[in-house]
């Protein structure tokens, strides 16, 4: 079962600067010599730069929540015999569909745009590894406990070659952007292949 480290960490210096970074601490490319599939991650580090806190209050997105930004990125997945295949993500659960991003807020993992040997796919939802995917759609949130498997017409699929778009969408709550020193926020987990 290959993993994909994914790393989140950002800081903040009163009314100055929040320097937000998320990385990827993997090797460009994760398998056994055994495993039938490598995974890959196009970014190993997304940079939301620096902000002030003015600048973080007009990115209100809720009442008690302000957005750092959106981030993209690709994982592929290339198997040298085609297999059913789950995604999951691996970290430490946040508020509602989303991750813990350190003691200040959320991340949530939207994917998109899945290929599944060169043919647009369908995303469906799966809490246990050959299970009957629901939430069968062209987007699907990669949540806590729940992978995703590429669909077509109700059912999964096995293939060679996989890969999707994932958007970061990290925010931070109102109370965690007021401190009185320069403060770092960490969040951390994998993205973990599933074949079957």
């Amino acid at each position: 079962m290959p993993n994909r480290e994914f790393f989140i960490c950002g800081s903040m210096t009163r009314n100055a600067i929040v320097a937000v970074a998320i990385a990827l601490a993997s090797p460009p490319t994760l398998a056994a010599p055994n495993d039938n599939c490598q995974m890959q991650i196009s970014n190993t580090v997304i940079d939301y730069g620096q902000v002030t806190r003015a600048e973080l209050l007009e990115r209100q997105v809720s009442p008690t929540a302000f957005a750092l930004g959106k981030q993209t990125m690709t994982l592929s997945v290339n198997c040298r015999q085609p297999t059913l295949m789950t995604i999951y993500f691996r970290g430490a659960a946040g508020d509602g569909n989303g991750y813990r991003f350190g003691n200040a807020g959320n991340f949530v993992l939207n994917l998109s745009l899945a290929q599944l040997d060169g043919k647009r796919v369908k995303l469906g939802n799966v809490k246990v590894t050959g299970q009957q995917p629901d939430n069968m759609a062209e987007i699907a949130l990669l949540t806590p406990g729940v992978g995703i498997v590429p669909v077509q017409d109700e059912r999964t699929l096995k293939g060679a070659s996989f890969s999707v778009q994932v958007e970061i969408n990290t925010s931070v709550s109102g109370t965690a952007s007021r401190v009185a020193d320069r403060t770092t926020w960490r969040s951390s987990g994998s993205f973990e292949l599933v074949e079957n």
